[in-house]
This record gives C-alpha cells, sequence and structure tokens, in this order.
C-alpha cells in the first residue's frame, strides 16, 4: 500500500514513473584495431586509417582497452581510470574522449531504461552535417537521401550526406521513421504528427530525443522541405549521391580498393569470353608497321575530334573498316597471369588489368557483313554473330537513333558491355566507379581511331540494357551494357551544327 494522493486519499497504485532519460554509451568503433608500439605509444586503426594516441597513462590505458570491449556509460569509464590514478587522473578523460570523438574512433549508442535504441557508427572524423536541423522534433520527416537498409542481423540508417551510420536496436523505431509525416507544401493542411508517436507510446521525450539526434547528423530535415531544396542538394538524385559517395573513401567504412574479397569463393572469370557457338566473321588484320610511317599526328586526331552522327548511307562503312577500327580499339595484344587471376592488355588502360569491356557490333548496314547483333572476339579478332534481324534488335537500333536524334538508323552501334566479375572479383566497394572510368577511355580511344580513319564516330550518353539482355540472351546481371559508340561511314555536314 503506498500513502495518500492529492485528496488524502489511500491509494494502492504506485506513483507514476518520471520522464525517462535517455543516455549515451561508448564504445570504440566495432573495426578498431587498438596497437601498442615498443616506444610506449598507443597506436589506434580502422582499416588502412590510423593515428597515434600518445604514450596513455595507465588509466587512460583501461579505460581505452575498456572501450574496446563493450559500450560503457560515462560513469563507468571514470571509475575505471579512477580505480587506476586516483580523482586527479579522471580530469584526463574528457580530453580522451573528445580526441577519440572528433577522429571517428568512438561510436554512441543511445539507450533508455537500460534498453540500448540506436548506434551513432562513425564513418571517419568528425565533419559538421551539411544538413543539421536542431528545430522542433515534431515537424521532421526523413531526408530524401537518407536510406535504411539491412546489414547483418540489423537495419542501419545512412545518408551520402552523414559522416555517421546509424544502427537500430529496436524494431519500433524502423516503423517511427516510415510513420514520419511527408513534405509539407506551402499551404498544405498540417499533417498528423502523432502517428510517429505510437511506436514508442509510452516515450514521448524518448522519441524527441531520438528524432532530435538524427536531425543533427542530417537524416531527418524539416517537412518544407527547404533545407534540400538549395541547388547544392537539389543538383543530385539520391542514386547519384549514394554512388558519388560510397565509391570514394572518406564517407563510408567499408572495404575499399583491391581487397579480392572473392578469392577463395568463387572462381575469376577467364580473360577472354567464352565464344558464341554458331556463324561468325573473320575480320582483316591491320598492318600497324604501315600505320606507324602513315597515319595522322595525335595532335591532329585529338583537335579534329568532333561526334559525328550523319552517316553516308550511299557509301556505307566496309567490313574492313570495321575490322580496322576494331583492331586498333580492342583487340586483345597479350595475355598474362598473376597468380589470382588472367590478366589481359589491350590499346586501352584498364585497371588491374582487368579487361572487362566487350563489344557487341549491332549492325544496320556494312558493306561485307549481314545485319544483326554480332560479338567482337578481341583474341580471333573475329565476329561472332548472338542474333539476328528481329523486334529486339530494333528496339535497340530505335533506342539509339532516338539517343542520337538521327533521322536514320546508325550504320553500326558498338554497345559495350561489361562482365562485372573481371572487376568485382578483385575489387571492393568501388567496382561499378572503375567500370565506368574504362568506358571513358575507350570512347577516347574510339573517337580518335575515328577520326585517324576518316569515319563518323559518336559516343552515347546512355542505353537500355534490358533490351540488349533480352535480344543477347546474355544476364543481365553477370554481363550488361554500361556504354553505346554509333560508327559509320562520314556523311556531309551541313555546316549548321554545334561540334560536340
Amino acid at each position: 500500500m503506498t500513502g495518500p494522493d492529492a485528496s488524502g486519499v489511500i491509494s494502492n497504485h504506485p506513483p507514476a514513473p518520471g520522464p525517462v532519460r535517455v543516455g549515451e554509451l561508448l564504445r570504440l568503433h566495432p573495426g578498431a584495431r587498438v596497437v601498442p608500439v615498443p616506444s610506449g605509444a598507443t597506436q589506434i586503426f580502422i582499416g588502412q586509417r590510423g593515428t597515434s594516441l600518445g604514450a596513455l597513462s595507465p588509466g587512460l590505458a583501461a579505460a581505452v582497452e575498456l572501450l574496446g570491449t563493450k559500450p560503457v556509460d560515462n560513469d563507468e569509464l571514470l571509475e575505471v581510470v579512477r580505480s587506476h590514478e586516483g580523482e586527479l587522473g579522471m580530469l584526463k578523460t574528457p580530453k580522451l574522449l573528445q580526441r577519440l570523438r572528433a577522429g571517428g574512433w568512438l561510436a554512441v549508442t543511445l539507450e533508455a531504461a537500460g534498453k540500448p535504441l540506436l548506434t551513432f557508427r562513425p564513418l571517419g572524423p568528425a565533419v559538421p552535417p551539411v544538413l543539421k536541423h536542431d528545430g522542433d522534433p515534431a515537424e521532421l520527416r526523413m531526408s530524401r537521401f537518407a536510406v535504411l537498409r539491412a546489414e547483418g542481423t540489423g537495419m542501419v540508417l545512412e545518408s551520402p550526406l552523414a559522416h555517421v551510420a546509424v544502427e537500430l536496436h529496436d524494431p519500433a523505431l524502423a516503423g517511427l521513421l516510415a510513420s514520419l509525416p511527408a513534405r509539407q507544401d506551402p499551404g498544405q493542411a498540417p499533417q498528423d504528427t502523432e502517428s510517429a508517436r505510437t511506436h514508442l507510446p509510452e516515450q514521448p521525450e524518448v522519441v524527441s530525443a531520438l528524432l532530435s539526434a538524427l536531425a543533427r547528423h542530417g537524416f531527418l530535415v524539416p517537412r518544407s522541405g527547404a533545407a534540400e531544396e538549395d541547388f547544392r542538394f537539389a543538383q543530385w538524385s539520391p542514386h547519384e549521391l549514394w554512388f558519388h559517395s560510397r565509391t570514394r573513401v572518406g564517407r563510408h567504412d567499408m572495404p575499399y580498393g583491391g581487397t579480392y574479397w572473392a578469392k577463395g569463393t568463387a572462381e575469376p572469370l577467364p580473360a577472354v569470353r567464352p565464344s558464341f557457338e554458331g556463324v561468325s566473321v573473320e575480320l582483316p588484320r591491320v598492318d600497324l608497321e604501315a600505320l606507324r610511317a602513315s597515319d595522322r599526328t595525335l595532335t591532329e586526331v585529338l583537335e579534329d575530334r568532333h561526334s559525328l552522327r550523319l552517316h553516308d548511307s550511299s557509301s556505307p562503312l566496309t567490313a574492313a573498316q570495321l575490322g580496322e577500327f576494331l583492331y586498333r580499339s580492342a583487340r586483345n595484344r597479350a595475355q598474362y597471369d598473376d597468380g589470382s587471376q588472367q590478366l589481359g592488355d589491350r590499346p586501352y588502360p584498364s585497371g588491374g588489368r582487368a579487361y572487362e569491356l566487350e563489344i557487341y557490333p549491332l549492325i544496320d548496314q556494312v558493306d561485307g557483313v549481314a545485319p544483326g547483333l554480332y560479338h567482337y572476339d578481341p583474341e580471333g579478332h573475329r565476329l561472332e554473330l548472338v542474333a539476328e534481324p528481329g523486334p529486339a534488335l530494333t528496339r535497340l537500333t530505335e533506342m539509339s537513333r532516338a539517343t542520337a536524334q538521327m533521322s536514320a538508323a546508325p550504320q553500326v552501334t558498338l554497345l559495350i558491355t561489361a562482365r562485372f566479375g573481371r572487376v568485382m572479383w578483385k575489387y571492393s566497394t568501388m567496382g561499378y566507379a572503375l567500370v565506368l572510368k574504362h568506358v571513358g577511355v575507350l570512347y577516347q580511344v574510339m573517337y580518335s581511331v575515328a577520326t585517324a580513319m576518316g569515319l563518323a564516330g559518336c559516343g552515347l550518353g546512355g542505353g537500355d540494357s534490358d533490351a540488349f539482355a533480352a535480344a543477347s540472351g546474355v544476364a543481365w546481371e553477370s554481363e550488361s551494357t554500361v556504354g553505346e559508340f554509333l560508327l559509320g561511314s562520314r556523311g556531309e555536314e551541313d555546316g549548321s551544327g554545334v561540334p560536340a
């Protein structure tokens, strides 16, 4: 039995609980390694990033060791330092924690009533968030750049504009984020904000604290949308900003570069793609010594290069010209084996000598080669028939024509694919970015060769990968188009266009 209530009546009910306090638990980043060195200093690393903490006192060394084992609150940390150095040693702790926070070495978990709710995991040294918001938590919505996804056995909230990732420990938080009101346009009736609180109905102060913390890191923004309307952010679609941030270092803590992550779990793809069975067309080879003596200079080629979209249908490209173009641009010059995978050598550069790009000439009009979709065999210097003319090829041709704004079908569309496994088998995080760099350098080589040969060449900015998959029967997730280059005999320009 409890004491009397405000009216003096004896009550059997316990007193109403007070507000639930949101506290912090600290722990070293899960990927951090603490390494003592012979000089007496302590170094800390995450991947290849590292720093020296200097020579730590016994109490601070014990604190760092404790931070590496479990999440702890500030009081427990201070007690460890006090047990080694007394009260004066405790005065050193805030400076150490400040340094660990600033360097991105410390993960912070928010907890309430002894229950962990979410953890802010740093992705690098602390940087002020560009979309920081300190306003009313009731006026917030998810940033259009924020993504909630599965990671391991839990969920993680990320944004390319944030320098932390947020691990969700309570499933109710996913519902909380999903129930936040959407963007509110000017003049629109206010939306219900209470639904966001139904996921933690007995802890409104906890909800407000969590929303405020997420807003301070840029995951939540004002519902008006004004924060993201600045051109700095409006110019980016979410997937493009994600791609930019995750394929460079600095805004993620994932493995990066040539890690050979798939070695031992999957066989590397061969340097030369397996042949397509069926009809093939042998292409004439080029006398390179004669070209060395007679070819145009590099300066002439670079200065005369333009994107030319007008083809001469009365005198189309010939099989010999197509063969010379492909031989000079993309043939295999040699093969190597580095002990891990087969490597190649072609006229254009390729990161790690992966040479994952393949060329599929989609031929509409070439003297000496029947129309159809072919694969260029860079080893045998021949064309392998993939598909004969039909609706699927018409779809591809029309896509190229429309993209280039041509009045007639291009004589040849060189569909450039990537065998992704050639790159992804070795590289982590930045493999697809590397593929696109390779497409760019191949475009430049193709432009230069077309200009030197007096042909019309034009790189396209996009294409239909699903249409290629349907026409070729090649699995989209394993090999897909990543570039398109138009080639044909050079027509007469009317002089009204602008060089591209």
